[in-house]
């Protein structure tokens, strides 16, 4: 019941996860139209289609009691008078008194990201004046909502695989049968990887990896460009988002298994190809599981955590168990290194390399 618990403490772990509240501002100035882009050793106005950072110059003794509020969907890093200041995504809040503090009356800040400026924009506001009987709106919780909804239905979800097929489930989790070189006991459940047990299980873990990918681009905003992610979507897009992507894992977990088949039936290893398909996901599990218990500690003592870094390692335990499986397919077969190193290129190490590249950058 390992996964059920950690999944439940997910859903302890993020419904504290609010919306950061913010006091009410008014736009009184767009500074878009200032913004300066550096090209051919000058100074520019405007933003070029193929510019990676803008540059714009102010005397913040003209913006008391104003803040600046920088925006973009995509992650920008701020450097004010070539100092590095602050990494940002979404919505960023520059107070121009505090700035004045640390800095001076004059100074110059450069926004930079690593794809093309388009949709960034910096503009300036004041506090709205607000009277005693004032009634803020609260501030909009559906991301919480839906980690919240998915976790219970994931918790449903993996009692239910446990309560029917106590015994695979056991198998799935079992991290120490990922170092048995010659682990001979494996059960015909387990080998016969297109039963309709293991496709639940496929299913589980196609929703586990969607729910991961979407936490760390919804706290990250980082990689996964692929995906058209609003962060300001109700609670039902999120869903509707978190059960498409599980759909689009779900088919390439199958086209990856297909391709293993045939693979395999081009070497004559028919018989490998359970076992390295069950080693594939049972590292995948296991890495999102730890994913989960990494996030949990962190919230617990107070870290703040870069879900996006958590991916990566997620993806080194999926690379690491590239090389583990090597030295089991080799304990298995009597085919020279060279031909089950080619085979696992062109099974698992190229077909990885590639899905990292498309999530990670």
């Amino acid at each position: 019941m390992m996964i059920s618990r950690l999944l439940f403490s997910m859903v302890l772990f993020f419904s504290p996860f609010q919306a950061e509240i913010e006091k009410d501002l008014q736009i009184t100035e767009d500074l878009s139209p200032q913004l300066r882009i550096f090209k051919d050793n000058t100074f520019l106005s405007g933003k070029d289609q193929h510019s990676h950072a803008v540059h714009l110059s102010l005397d913040l003794s003209l913006y008391h009691g104003r803040t600046f509020i920088v925006e973009s969907k995509k992650v920008f890093y701020v450097f004010i008078n070539s100092t590095f200041a602050r990494k940002g995504s979404g919505r960023l809040l520059l107070n121009a008194d505090s700035l004045r503090n640390k800095y001076s009356n004059s100074i110059f800040i450069s926004i930079y990201q690593r794809k093309r400026i388009d949709d960034l924009s910096i503009k300036c506001a004041t506090p709205s004046a607000n009277d005693e009987w004032y009634n803020p709106t609260r501030p909009a919780l559906a991301f919480s909502n839906f980690i919240l909804a998915t976790s219970l239905i994931l918790c449903v979800f993996f009692t239910a695989l446990f309560r029917t097929n106590p015994q695979l489930t056991l198998d799935y989790l079992n991290l120490a049968r990922l170092f048995y070189l010659r682990d001979r006991e494996e059960n015909q459940i387990t080998l016969r990887i297109t039963s309709s047990v293991n496709l639940l299980f496929y299913l589980f873990c196609s929703l586990l990896a969607s729910l991961a990918l979407m936490t760390a681009l919804h706290f990250s905003q980082e990689g996964l460009s692929f995906l058209n992610y609003s962060p300001s979507s109700t609670t039902g897009e999120y869903t509707v988002q978190w059960l498409l992507l599980a759909i689009a894992i779900l088919g390439v977990l199958m086209a990856k298994l297909a391709f293993v088949a045939l693979i395999a039936l081009l070497y004559g290893w028919r018989d490998a190809t359970g076992v390295q398909f069950f080693n594939f996901v049972r590292v995948l599990i296991l890495s999102l599981a730890l994913i989960a218990i990494v996030s949990l500690i962190c919230f617990s003592i107070g870290i703040t955590v870069n879900y996006f870094i958590l991916l990566k390692a997620g993806c080194a335990l999926l690379v690491a168990g590239v090389g583990l499986l090597y030295f089991k397919l080799q304990a298995r077969t009597v085919f020279r290194s060279f031909h089950l190193f080619s085979y696992l290129c062109a099974t698992e190490i190229f077909p990885l390399v590639i899905l990292i590249k498309l999530i990670l950058f």
